[in-house]
């Protein structure tokens, strides 16, 4: 009866913390306010997702080892259930139009073949807002720089985990996972969750031939420079200390458990 009673309360540990880690990860109905940054005089929004551009070039050196990204991606369209709540350079909802973007580094390893997969080892950015439109416009060799007005910093974020596909075929995409860390002297912008919030950042990239272009860099280098790709971003709510503390809790009496029985064969 005893050893049943274990079991029982190790399963509803572990069933437990599963709940809460599976919650984490759905996303969440955040609510900013852009004229609380000061960079427009539109309204308050909600939304659980944001269509996302990418301005951006990955260098990709070692024998086809390494990889190295830097750039843009705009926050283009926000939307809740669906449906569409806020558009920057439209101004949307109710004001004049206004830029949120992420700049970010990045840095990685791949593997051979096609497609080839990657593991990204850092990821940092920052989300900048400013007023009017932001334009991203390349070099001659497809290095992006950002054109537009004076910006603010209102968040920050590095990687807490990633993986890459960087095809011969020239199809590269990603799936990434950073924190979110809002900036506390815009508190005004950041209404639900309030920007003593930390949050996670999931993002997925898909880029098509069409907004891709190869340079040679000699060498066995090359730079796959993305004018305008394509991805999305959700937010969600950082899983509380006493979630993995359960879940400890249930592996270590696992091993408790385990430990009585094989004992008690001996």
């Amino acid at each position: 009866m005893q050893l049943k009673k274990y079991l029982a309360a190790s399963f509803a540990a572990l069933l437990l913390t599963g709940a809460s880690l599976a919650n984490a990860a759905t996303p969440i109905d955040v609510t900013w306010n852009p004229s609380g940054a000061g960079i427009t005089t539109a309204g308050a929004f909600t939304f659980d997702n944001v269509l996302i551009n990418t301005y951006s070039s990955i260098d990709i050196t070692g024998g086809g080892t390494a990889f190295s990204e830097q750039g843009f991606a705009k926050l283009v369209t926000f939307s809740n259930n669906g449906i569409g709540t806020g558009s920057p350079d439209f101004g949307a909802p109710g004001g004049t139009p206004y830029s949120l973007y992420i700049q970010f580094t990045a840095t990685g390893t791949q593997t051979a073949g096609v497609p080839s997969t990657g593991t990204f080892s850092t990821l940092d950015f920052s989300l900048l807002g400013a007023s009017g439109v932001t334009t991203f416009t390349p070099n001659g060799v497809g290095v992006f720089s950002a054109t537009g007005g004076p910006t603010v910093t209102l968040a920050t974020g590095h990687l807490s985990s990633g993986t890459t596909t960087l095809s011969s075929t020239f199809q590269p995409s990603a799936q990434i996972l950073t924190t979110f860390a809002p900036n506390p002297a815009f508190a005004g912008f950041f209404v639900n969750p309030n920007a003593l919030t930390q949050l996670d950042l999931t993002a997925a990239f898909t880029n098509t031939n069409s907004v891709i272009t190869q340079f040679d860099l000699g060498g066995g280098n090359f730079r796959l420079s993305l004018n305008g790709g394509g991805g999305n971003a959700t937010l969600s709510a950082v899983p509380e200390p006493d979630t993995y503390g359960m879940l400890l809790a249930g592996l270590g009496l696992f091993a408790f458990i385990a430990r009585r029985r094989g004992q008690k064969a001996a």
